[in-house]
């Protein structure tokens, strides 16, 4: 399930909104209902591929620090049977 961080949910808007707004103004022959349709559109789309792409790296970096801790705690293991051999 994806974890709803508010920090996410800004930096997706406030990047989708400063990709999409300056580069999609309408032509003045262009009906104005394409145009705002258009521009939702991609708005969406960059939105949640910047907003899933932040959780992905959340996730990334969540597992890589439970995997160090696991390595970790298989290394005190270890340890602490090499002790009790001695």
């Amino acid at each position: 399930m994806i974890n709803l961080n508010k920090n996410n949910l800004w930096i997706a808007l406030i990047l989708s909104l400063l990709i999409v707004a300056p580069f999609y103004w309408f032509l003045p022959n262009t009906s104005l209902f394409l145009v705002i349709i258009d521009t939702l559109i991609k708005f969406s789309l960059y939105f949640l591929g910047i907003f899933l792409t932040l959780n992905l790296i959340t996730y990334l970096k969540n597992q890589t620090n439970h995997q160090k801790q696991v390595i970790k705690l298989l290394n005190e293991i270890k340890n602490t049977i090499n002790h009790k051999e001695k």
